[in-house]
């Protein structure tokens, strides 16, 4: 077990203006918030009360990604893992006792982000999916988007600065302003997940243009605990003012052991180590999971 205090006992800067926040309940799926531009230029994401603990595993799904997230009675999850995965996610959500997702968001089309998502839609009851208006034209997404459709899952396209709770924690979209089906890394969701003082900022493969267009919508509010570096730790993700802004204490890699694509690429090795950033790699501690209580971060890794 890793333990470490969480940023959250270091004040963060937020954009003091006066704002008007809208909230709106919608049956069934809790409540969300609509986030008001600043000035034009800046949105706030506001923290929230935290009861209780939640956890997020980050599963070592080898070259793939799969968060999960818990609080005390609710779970989401962030992608699925490859086609190979599936069966090791729907057993982990089993054994961390999920017996429902409240949201699954699908970051993007990419087999490596999607699937292992039939498996989970088969097994896994779930309220609400989460993805981009993009569509890859692979075996891979036409099974998932035909297991949705037979499920009769609700399906939103995420608004950039719309607000979801999960109980005592919440997440914001970050991303993506616009979607390109030639791109769908570029399309990838993003979200800042808080609970209490403590956040965490995951973006699935956004890209550097991505992450630019997030510093000019959110500024300062992109400031976090934790940052799951985007694209597996490519080179193509993590750029420098995307890290100014987030500033956080931990870095999460998800990558597979030698994968033939070199992630994570030693430029953002070298930015995170410059800047004092602790890294968490799946590649080389397996599944992480972060306990939150509101205030501080506590790590536990399977090796």
């Amino acid at each position: 077990m890793r333990q470490g205090r969480g940023k959250g006992s270091r004040k963060e800067t937020w954009a003091v203006l006066s704002i008007l926040l809208v909230v709106i309940l919608t049956r069934g799926k809790g409540w969300t918030q609509m986030l008001p531009m600043f000035g034009g230029e800046t949105r706030s994401i506001e923290k929230t009360v935290a009861e209780g603990e939640m956890k997020v595993t980050f599963l070592d799904v080898g070259q793939g990604d799969c968060t999960i997230i818990q609080t005390k009675d609710r779970a989401m999850m962030i992608d699925a893992g490859n086609n190979d995965q599936g069966e090791k996610v729907v057993d982990t959500l089993y054994r961390l006792g999920v017996e429902k997702l409240d949201y699954l968001i699908l970051t993007h089309p990419d087999a490596d982000h999607i699937g292992g998502a039939d498996h989970v839609l088969r097994q896994i009851p779930t309220e609400q999916v989460l993805m981009p208006d993009v569509v890859n034209d692979t075996m891979t997404y036409y099974e998932v988007e035909e297991l949705i459709r037979e499920k009769e899952i609700p399906v939103t396209h995420p608004e950039v600065g719309k607000t979801y709770l999960l109980q005592d924690a919440a997440f914001t979209i970050l991303c993506p302003e616009r979607t390109e089906e030639e791109d769908l890394n570029a399309s990838s969701v993003g979200v800042k997940l808080v609970h209490g003082d403590v956040s965490f900022v995951m973006c699935g493969d956004a890209d550097t243009e991505s992450e630019e267009r997030m510093v000019k919508t959110f500024g300062e509010a992109l400031q976090c605990d934790v940052l799951k570096c985007g694209h597996h730790g490519s080179s193509t993700s993590t750029s420098d003012v995307f890290l100014k802004k987030t500033d956080p204490a931990w870095a999460v890699i998800s990558c597979g052991a030698d994968n033939p694509y070199g992630h994570p690429h030693w430029e953002v090795l070298e930015k995170l180590e410059r800047e004092d950033i602790q890294i968490y790699r799946t590649d080389q501690l397996g599944t992480l999971t972060a306990v939150s209580d509101g205030r501080n971060i506590h790590w536990e890794t399977a090796r």
